[in-house]
């Protein structure tokens, strides 16, 4: 690709900057092209439509610049209506794409995850926020290839029976008896059989048909440690996002 011959696609903005004086510097990931990191110039004018449109969690059809480390954006206009989200919705939001962000590189497209991202979207504007969310980054797990193992205990592969525990370190479940000694490490959180049941069913959820289930409070609370501790493992630093999430959680109580 010649170095100015521009290139169009649809995109959803997961992360934004400030940068330099007047320009935003931002993160997306795109229908045909993967993750693009891109500067927007003059976004942060106060008449600039682009920088209007430039907003984490929007969809837009973009056409860009390729660069060597950061592409550059020509033009941009909406592809889907402005998200209508409150506080909590936004969080969740926050949460779905800096996880895409942290677990995705360059170069590597995946229309799965595009889509999945787009369709999460759909239903965290609909559905409870954190359970919109959670279903999300379980897929999202899948798709990146680093999903755990929830089936049969990584260390004696026998089927997970009952009660047991959750290694991030090791990627997935471990049966009590190769648990032995470890309970209290602060390494491993419980995983039970319930908890395993519903992380099954939200892997397996169909956006075109999510249907309507309940989830025990307990059981919900079990699988989204596990989930928010196992991507932050997998992403090696932490969420900024995790964290807002927990001051709006107790500015409510």
């Amino acid at each position: 690709m010649a170095d100015m011959e521009s290139y169009r696609d649809e995109i959803i903005i997961l992360q934004v900057k400030n940068w330099q004086t007047a320009d935003k510097k931002a993160v997306c990931f795109s229908k045909e092209h993967g993750k693009i990191v891109f500067l927007a110039y003059g976004a942060r004018y106060s008449k600039s439509k682009t920088g209007r449109l430039v907003q984490p969690l929007f969809r837009l059809q973009a056409e860009f610049y390729p660069g060597n480390r950061l592409d550059k954006l020509k033009s941009c206009e909406l592809a889907a209506p402005m998200p209508e989200m409150d506080i909590d919705r936004l969080a969740y939001g926050f949460l779905m794409a800096e996880a895409t962000d942290r677990l995705t590189e360059q170069g590597e497209p995946s229309e799965g995850i595009y889509r999945l991202l787009e369709e999460s979207l759909v239903l965290l504007e609909k559905r409870n926020p954190r359970l919109a969310a959670m279903i999300y980054l379980i897929q999202l797990l899948d798709h990146c290839g680093i999903g755990p193992v929830y089936e049969v205990c990584v260390n004696c592969s026998r089927p997970a029976q009952g009660n047991g525990w959750f290694s991030s370190e090791q990627g997935g479940f471990i049966c009590s008896d190769c648990s032995h000694g470890k309970e209290n490490s602060g390494a491993l959180l419980p995983f039970g059989e319930e908890a395993r049941m519903l992380w099954q069913q939200l892997r397996m959820l169909d956006f075109a048909e999510p249907g309507h289930f309940t989830v025990k409070g307990g059981t919900l609370m079990e699988v989204e440690k596990i989930l928010h501790q196992y991507v932050v493992y997998q992403t090696e630093q932490p969420l900024k996002s995790l964290d807002f999430i927990r001051q709006i959680g107790k500015a409510s109580q």
